[in-house]
């Protein structure tokens, strides 16, 4: 059928029990192929014999954009195959790979074609098993790519230390096309979000998902609430450390700090009132220089 196709441009063959040898007759019938933009085998049981052939496929191929293999039976055998096919291919533009046995050595290579490719623009490798490590090689190849848009990496081992990670890479490549991140089963903090905000002011565009405690937001309201407080009154948050500082040192110890607070009656709760100390004495000196606080005022 499709030796001589014309007009078939979506294959959906999605949840059929399809084997290796199911995958290598499509692949065969499409290596030639250029009718067809989107191919969907998600949720059968190819395994990597399967895989080294649509990897095949894929790098002969000349028409296929979407291409969805998740829930497969993938290994690093089938996965390094269909990497390979990617690294050469110029037209497939989303690649879904949820739940196909992503792991460290598989991200390294994906990072190896990011640097390279320029027509992908949508990259699904939720479900694995890319932890922060992982997501530091991925970054490797994030790190200078211009055209991927989207990256779901949702249900994956992260923690905030490679969520982190991902967001510098991403704040640091000026050339980035990344505007849809999905780590949305994440536990981020407040350093997390804060430096998301940074990276808005020059892409405001950028959309993260992530899961955030009512803790960590109700602390990230700490500091709005604390400039508001002095805003409100006519004065600045140096007025308020000077008036502490009697001796002119610049600085204030964290003490006096927390009671300055609470005989202001700035209202914070204890919480919010401990995220703030630990925010102005990042090195735990129970020092506040304050010269260091100049762009909040």
């Amino acid at each position: 059928m499709l030796s001589d196709n014309r007009k078939l441009k979506s294959i959906n063959l999605s949840e059929n029990d399809f084997s290796d040898a199911a995958a290598k007759c499509l692949a065969e019938a499409l290596k030639n192929d250029f009718v067809v933009k989107e191919l969907d085998l998600s949720y059968n049981c190819i395994c990597d014999a399967g895989g080294e052939d649509l990897g095949v496929m894929l790098a002969e191929n000349i028409g296929i954009e979407v291409l969805n293999l998740s829930w497969n039976h993938f290994l690093i055998r089938g996965n390094a195959a269909l990497i390979a096919g990617l690294k050469v291919n110029a037209t497939l533009k989303q690649l879904q790979l949820s739940n196909s046995g992503f792991g460290r050595p598989e991200v390294q290579l994906m990072a190896e074609v990011l640097q390279q490719n320029d027509t992908l623009v949508l990259l699904d490798l939720s479900i694995n098993c890319v932890d922060d490590e992982a997501v530091r090689l991925l970054c490797q190849g994030l790190a200078t790519n211009e055209t991927l848009e989207v990256l779901k990496l949702s249900r994956n081992p992260i923690t905030k230390i490679g969520a982190a990670t991902l967001l510098r890479t991403v704040k640091n490549n000026m050339k980035s096309a990344l505007e849809e991140i999905d780590i949305s089963s994440v536990l981020v903090c407040e350093t997390f979000v804060e430096l998301l905000e940074e990276t808005r002011v020059t892409r405001p565009a950028l959309r993260f998902q992530y899961y955030i405690l009512p803790s960590v937001t109700k602390n990230l309201l700490a500091l709005g609430i604390f400039k508001k407080f002095f805003e409100e009154q006519n004065k600045s948050i140096m007025d308020f450390f000077q008036a502490l500082d009697k001796e002119e040192t610049m600085k204030v110890s964290t003490s006096a700090f927390r009671k300055a607070v609470k005989e202001a009656n700035i209202p914070l709760d204890q919480q919010q009132l401990g995220w703030l100390v630990r925010k102005f004495d990042k090195n735990c000196t129970a020092t506040i220089v304050y010269s260091q606080l100049t762009e909040l005022s």
